[in-house]
């Protein structure tokens, strides 16, 4: 028996010794969603170093209890805003998921003031970083958040938009779920592409671009969107006021996977706010094809409903709003 076990053991280190090894950081790892993240990227056997770095005191507690999960990898912990810099360093990918969440207790503004200053630190900190590594934000709101993070950035040091990433994940996961959900169909056998922007106002999924296809009036599309977009306010009801955590942190540590698979020189998709101007918004959310060095290019769609064609107008103009406010705290940075 113990010489099977010996012989399993073997095999399971020469499988971990094929795969490329990787460093990951996971900013707020002591967060409700960052110890989500942390606890699966801990069994990820192409992550050989991962990184929690937080300003909330349980970090230490919560490193211990990470290094209690039996992997391969090495667990390391800081704790404070002047180890921030330490804890990015030499990491392929820093997924950012600190700061608060939007909540009926915290007000949109209060959100956004209270993440803008964690924002700022971990910018000025990227951009002290050569060569910059990936950037995946969860952090809300991700529409001003990152055109805040990239003005930072530029200003203070070498930015490399092709590898900053809000992670929109979550909305083609929900629109995945309630597509197989309304039609009857498992929903690994399902896709329906959002794009548009993080938030109420800008999520906007593509019905008629969804497969398999099936016939959906406006009405229907209407209630749809509708739901999709009232996700996380559905959640924060039934958890009686708190914030999605499980869904969220899942969805990061897909676009986790995707990235680091890219950088083993694959052909990646993720689905991500990024640098794109093809509406004049400067940004967009969809999905987009990565590789090594981080975006490739955005999907197109043609032979939208005129429902879907509504949704994008109105959207953009919010979308032009919030980015805008991203950009002009460079003014206090």
């Amino acid at each position: 028996m113990f010489g099977k076990i010996l012989i399993r053991k073997k095999i399971f280190n020469i499988l971990y010794a094929s795969i490329r090894s990787h460093q990951v950081t996971v900013l707020g790892g002591a967060t409700d969603v960052g110890q989500t993240i942390s606890l699966m990227l801990r069994s990820q056997p192409n992550i050989t170093k991962l990184v929690i770095h937080d300003t909330l005191k349980e970090t230490p507690g919560v490193t211990l209890d990470l290094s209690h999960v039996p992997t391969n990898a090495e667990v390391k912990g800081y704790v404070g805003e002047e180890y921030l810099e330490p804890a990015l360093m030499n990491s392929e990918l820093i997924i950012c998921a600190a700061g608060v969440t939007r909540t009926p207790s915290i007000t949109e503004n209060s959100c956004f003031t209270t993440n803008t200053v964690f924002i700022k630190s971990l910018a000025k900190a990227i951009a002290r970083l050569e060569p910059m590594p990936f950037i995946g934000i969860v952090t809300e709101p991700i529409n001003s958040l990152i055109p805040m993070t990239a003005e930072i950035v530029r200003n203070y040091g070498e930015l490399d938009v092709r590898k900053l990433f809000g992670i929109s994940t979550i909305d083609f996961l929900r629109a995945q779920i309630l597509y197989a959900s309304i039609h009857k169909l498992h929903p690994s056998d399902v896709s329906v592409p959002v794009i548009g922007g993080r938030s109420y106002k800008t999520c906007i999924p593509l019905l008629s671009q969804a497969l398999p296809a099936k016939d959906m009036n406006e009405r229907e599309a209407q209630t749809f969107t509708m739901k999709l977009r009232k996700a996380d306010h559905d959640i924060m009801k039934a958890k009686n006021g708190l914030a999605p955590v499980l869904s969220v942190a899942h969805s990061a540590v897909l676009f986790t996977r995707s990235v680091l698979n890219a950088l083993d020189g694959n052909d990646e998709v993720v689905h991500a706010f990024v640098d794109n101007n093809d509406f004049g918004t400067d940004y967009f959310s969809g999905l987009v094809h990565i590789n090594r060095d981080g975006v490739k290019e955005m999907q197109r769609y043609s032979k939208l409903s005129n429902f879907e064609c509504q949704l994008l107008e109105n959207s953009i103009e919010e979308l032009r709003k919030d980015v805008l406010q991203g950009k002009k705290i460079l003014e206090y940075a």
